[in-house]
């Protein structure tokens, strides 16, 4: 089953029971001989989670933007096959516009972002950090977002058509800087109900991509389907993190053999230590007491190195992929 928050929606303008005309403003373009568009564009929105509304007269039909967050207090749900009928009821409940029973069955997917809130077993201060040294695939970077405001990670991937864009964050961190959101709804059981939980949510712009990954763009067809998407892109970017002899040679890319074997001997250095940079540091003074200042430069810019990646646990990629699996 599918589950999502923000969702940009195509449906035939018949869906439509009646809408607020003076909220909208109306736009008329036009070229040499004809009327090329005709359109009813939603100036506010006052329903929260309800973010536009477009009606093309020309094309005759009707596109809108929502989040999850127009479930209000179950907000936590996400869109999905139990509770979109909640949320088109509570977009009626609003004075924007008004759907009618058609709406569900011919409304089709044109953006969207599948998510999936994951409770991972070492969910700790560390976690983003730690989750932000594993391998990947060579065709994927990594960026850390670790801020008041801001906590997570986001995968994006560098492929020359649609390239996959995922991100995992702390969604308490989110909830509780959404002052707006805070409004309207029970902040304490938001925030209760995404305690110790991961939002892991790919971003999907194209439905051409989407209806590659589900065969559909209705609506319905994508909320009742078993592809687990989240899975399979992730499996994707930690693809390198089931080949060991990849994982090595991910190391060395792009480095010189000279450098390769000067990391190769501060690495059996630091860790001959257990990382205590103290009896490093007087290990290289001993035995190369007239260049200790120059090597001591070296050594500490290594030492950082490993250090950033000893946090790396491994075991965090399989228990993110068999939440996944089995969400």
């Amino acid at each position: 089953m599918a589950n999502l928050d923000s969702i940009k929606i195509l449906a035939p303008i018949s869906t439509i029971d009646n809408f607020n005309n003076l909220l909208y403003t109306d736009k008329l373009e036009t070229d040499i001989d004809s009327i090329t568009s005709q359109k009813s564009v939603l100036r506010y929105s006052n329903t929260v989670g309800l973010k536009s509304v477009v009606i093309d007269r020309l094309k005759e039909n009707v596109v809108i933007e929502m989040s999850a967050k127009v479930l209000l207090n179950d907000y936590s749900r996400g869109i999905n096959i139990n509770t979109i009928s909640d949320a088109i009821s509570n977009i009626n409940k609003g004075n924007e516009i008004r759907f009618n029973s058609n709406f569900l069955d011919s409304a089709e997917i044109l953006r969207a972002d599948i998510t999936d809130n994951i409770k991972p077993l070492q969910y700790s201060d560390n976690f983003y950090s730690s989750l932000s040294s594993i391998p990947i695939a060579k065709k994927y970077h990594i960026d850390l977002y670790k801020t008041k405001n801001n906590l997570g990670i986001v995968f994006k991937g560098n492929q020359k058509t649609v390239r996959d864009r995922m991100i995992i964050y702390d969604k308490c961190t989110d909830i509780a800087n959404d002052k707006k959101f805070g409004k309207y709804v029970n902040t304490h059981k938001i925030l209760n109900d995404f305690k110790g939980v991961a939002r892991v949510e790919s971003n999907h712009s194209q439905f051409k991509q989407l209806k590659k990954f589900y065969n559909s763009r209705n609506l319905i067809d994508i909320l009742n389907s078993d592809v687990k998407l989240n899975y399979d892109i992730f499996s994707r970017i930690t693809a390198r993190a089931d080949s060991i002899e990849l994982s090595l040679f991910n190391e060395f890319e792009g480095k010189k053999w000279n450098d390769i074997l000067k990391y190769i001997g501060y690495k059996g250095l630091i860790e001959m230590f257990n990382y205590d940079i103290q009896s490093i540091e007087l290990f290289v003074a001993k035995f190369n007491p007239n260049n200790y200042r120059k090597y001591r430069k070296e050594l500490h810019q290594h030492y950082m190195q490993l250090q950033s990646k000893k946090g790396a646990d491994y075991s965090i990629i399989e228990d993110i992929k068999n939440q996944l699996k089995i969400a």
